[in-house]
């Protein structure tokens, strides 16, 4: 009965032995450099290179994905606005092509409604040169001025009315007064006008041989008389001292003006 006791003994002491053993040994620090490294921590270096190819690979990838991209956005860019200006034609086209038919269906309306013109009752329509219109209008077709009013006189541009002054010893104040002969223009005869300087006849003394005068006569018949003679008298010459002198001209007008110097008078002859 001791053997088994013993040989329990001893194999329980052996036990407690290994225990202490693996406790101290446990506890014991361990020198880093010993300890073995984990699997997957052991070599990292492949790894990483790996990974790196990876990430250029997809980086490169990725590029050239963007550009591709990019290059079928241009394409269907310019596809769009090809598009829209094809569609932008067609519709012109459908508008004109509309309104043609809209023009040509009023212009059919129209010719069946309109009344049938006889040849007595046609009129002749001279043809125009469309690119040089003016041309094809004869100077009978080109509208006059403003016609002159009736006892209205033009001296070279400026116009004024005139009233009977038959002989008196003054001009009128403004305009030009008929102080001798006729204002007819159609008579054959001669008129002589008169008028201040400085003032309305302030004109006469700028005229030179071939300028214009019009006269529109009481009755409203106009007449352009051109300058033929003119010359200056002392402010105490008599009528009877230039009678012969201005009126031997047939149809004509005699215009007379103070000189400004109190001493003189301007004598024109238009006819």
């Amino acid at each position: 009965m001791k053997a088994p006791k013993v040989l329990a003994a001893s194999l329980t002491s052996v036990a407690a032995l290994c225990l202490a053993g693996g406790l101290a040994f446990a506890l014991e620090p361990v020198d880093p450099a010993t300890r073995p490294m984990p699997e997957k921590a052991q070599d990292t270096s492949i790894t990483k290179q790996v990974a790196s190819i990876i990430i250029y690979e997809d980086q490169e990838e990725a590029v050239a994905i963007a550009t591709e991209f990019e290059a079928i956005h241009d394409q269907l860019a310019l596809q769009a606005v090809a598009e829209r200006a094809q569609l932008a034609r067609d519709h012109n086209r459908t508008d004109e092509t509309a309104t043609a038919d809209d023009s040509a269906a009023e212009d059919a309306a129209a010719a069946e409604t309109a009344p049938e013109v006889t040849e007595e009752e046609a009129v002749d329509v001279e043809p125009v040169d469309v690119e040089h219109p003016l041309e094809t209008i004869s100077p009978e077709d080109v509208a006059e001025p403003d016609a002159m009013a009736a006892a209205t006189i033009n001296v070279n541009g400026d116009v004024m009315g005139y009233i009977p002054s038959y002989e008196t010893a003054s001009a009128p104040s403004s305009g030009a007064g008929l102080w001798m002969g006729s204002d007819s223009t159609t008579d054959g005869s001669w008129g002589y006008f008169i008028g201040h300087n400085p003032g309305s006849f302030t004109c006469v003394m700028t005229l030179k041989n071939g300028d214009p005068v019009t006269v529109c006569d009481s009755d409203g018949n106009a007449r352009t008389y051109y300058v033929v003679d003119e010359f200056i008298v002392p402010d105490d010459t008599y009528w009877e001292d230039i009678q012969s002198h201005v009126t031997d001209y047939g149809e004509s007008i005699i215009l007379q003006t103070c000189c400004g110097d109190n001493a003189h008078y301007r004598v024109v002859i238009a006819n």
